[in-house]
């Protein structure tokens, strides 16, 4: 049995099934991995017998464990020691960064993450020529920083051996690559590398990932795992290594096995298919599927990866075995797309109690809005885009023109009565909960952002609903998992542009300590 534990004088923020609740000067009482009781004041003395491990929140705020339901959590893990491209503003910062590794004896290739071309001086993605100046002996690959581009030296080129026929490769005048590979061919290429990791490799990468998870509050999340190719049947590495071995971690994981292969999934006990299933791509390369033309572009209106008389088949079989859909879905197009598979699907199944998702669901419209609340549709989507993408001149303007403020709409969303809950989409975004929130309550289009309790919320019980998990985690109640999450501070009482340099204080994971910042027991 555990030791009794009893947090103290905590400015308590309860998210619920009733709406929020919170209180100065609160405690809670833990036993074994559940909460016992909570309540205000001296009220807590029946509940703190000898030898009861006392901690004091010191007014400070103490929530639930934070959830973040749209992780890649191998991909996160592996990419931690990875170059970090996401402050170059031009190919010599890049080559600069490539240069430091470049020459030490033991590397036998290179990986870079986070490359944003909007933000180069060139404004435009390397190619294998650029990269060849810095690097020619051993494979070079760099990610963009919403990881569907990645830019090859030639000496990976010809390493990888990608078939130059596959949609996705960009080719020069002479019908020769240049270096940039996106879409099915960057898919293609991204499982490659995935695959070149050892058994060994991943175990040590998410070790050493989940206490970062920890220091930021994460107790629970949504892994969405494997390659975003069309009609995927093939085993994929990162959902087979989870599912082997996520009972082996601290931070509870939710898979999401991202395949249409739904015996797979069913020979495995898994409620859920997809989470990064793609409908269309992103906005930073173009290929999410808009209704209308791209500003900057006028003759795109991005990709749809699937045609709808598969999906709606997909969708089918997948409600027929209760499994949970989730769709990666950005432009209003691909979003249409998913909502038209679930209607089907209604007239012969009831679609709301399976708590359908579409992740990310950037550009989602009001009408569509209403017709996803009435199917009970999750939407899980990344505020923290809007901090990389959505301030005026960013990318979104840049992209959508006169559409520009109609991305991520968190105000209208809740208001439609969509449970709407937040994820990283770690690593494409920092996996910073404090962030998320952050930026649901700050967003760069006033009318779109939201209070801090309902962003909080997103983080909570909502991120509990969208995994179907409410009962047992995104509140603070007694009978619940005891996941509980201290802060530095009040944030009732702190000033909104300033959340994002809010920091965790305490991270306790099923009535264990596993964090502790400063010693509050």
């Amino acid at each position: 049995m555990k030791r009794r534990k009893l947090i103290l004088h905590g400015s308590l923020l309860i998210a619920g099934e009733t709406g929020e609740e919170s209180f100065s000067d609160g405690w809670v009482a833990m036993e074994d991995d559940r909460i016992l009781a909570l309540g205000q004041g001296e009220s807590y003395q029946p509940y703190a017998p000898d030898g009861t491990l006392m901690i004091d929140a010191g007014g400070n705020t103490v929530l639930p464990g934070l959830i973040d339901n749209h992780f890649h959590v191998v991909a996160t893990a592996l990419h931690e020691f990875r170059l970090d491209f996401s402050r170059a503003k031009n190919f010599e910062d890049v080559g600069k960064t490539i240069r430091s590794v470049e020459k030490k004896a033991d590397q036998n290739m290179i990986l870079g993450v986070g490359l944003d071309y909007t933000r180069l001086e060139e404004k435009r993605f390397p190619d294998r020529t650029i990269l060849d100046r810095y690097c020619s002996n051993v494979p070079l690959i760099i990610y963009s920083q919403d990881f569907h581009v990645l830019m090859l030296n030639t000496y990976a080129i010809l390493y990888f051996k990608t078939p130059f026929t596959l949609n996705g490769v960009e080719l020069d005048a002479m019908d020769v690559p240049t270096g940039i590979f996106g879409k099915q061919a960057g898919a293609k290429l991204d499982k490659q590398i995935i695959q070149s990791s050892t058994e060994k490799e991943r175990k040590l990468a998410v070790e050493q990932l989940m206490p970062n998870l920890l220091r930021r509050g994460i107790t629970s999340l949504a892994a969405m795992e494997g390659e975003n190719i069309k009609n995927n049947f093939d085993t994929d590495v990162a959902s087979e290594f989870l599912y082997e071995h996520k009972k082996d971690y601290p931070v509870s994981m939710d898979i999401f096995y991202q395949t249409v292969d739904i015996p797979r999934v069913l020979s495995k006990n898994l409620r859920r298919i997809g989470g990064a299933l793609y409908l269309d791509g992103t906005m930073g390369s173009r290929t999410a599927a808009l209704s209308f033309e791209y500003a900057d572009a006028p003759e795109k209106r991005g990709v749809l990866f699937f045609a709808q008389e598969d999906l709606d088949h997909f969708v089918e079989r997948c409600c027929e075995h209760g499994l949970q859909v989730s769709f990666d879905a950005i432009g209003d197009a691909a979003i249409e797309m998913a909502l038209l598979s679930f209607e089907k699907a209604n007239a012969l199944f009831d679609v709301k109690s399976m708590r359908h998702r579409i992740e990310h669901a950037e550009l989602i419209d009001e009408a569509q809005m209403e017709r996803a609340e009435r199917l009970g549709i999750v939407l899980c989507m990344q505020p923290t885009y809007e901090g990389y993408w959505g301030s005026v001149g960013g990318m979104y303007q840049q992209r959508l023109g006169d559409h520009y403020g109609q991305t991520n709409r968190f105000r209208k969303i809740i208001d439609t009565g969509l449970v709407l809950c937040g994820g990283s989409d770690s690593d494409v975004t920092e996996f910073n909960p404090m962030l998320g929130i952050h930026y649901a309550v700050n967003h760069p289009v006033p009318q779109n952002g939201v209070t801090l309790q309902e962003a909080l919320r997103m983080y909570t019980y909502n991120g509990a609903i969208a995994l179907c998990r409410e009962r047992e985690i995104g509140s603070l109640a007694p009978g619940k998992k005891a996941d509980i999450v201290i802060l530095d501070r009040d944030i009732t009482q702190t000033d909104a542009v300033t959340l994002k340099d809010v920091v965790v204080e305490m991270t306790i994971k099923g009535g264990d300590i596993l964090f502790d910042r400063r010693d509050y027991a």
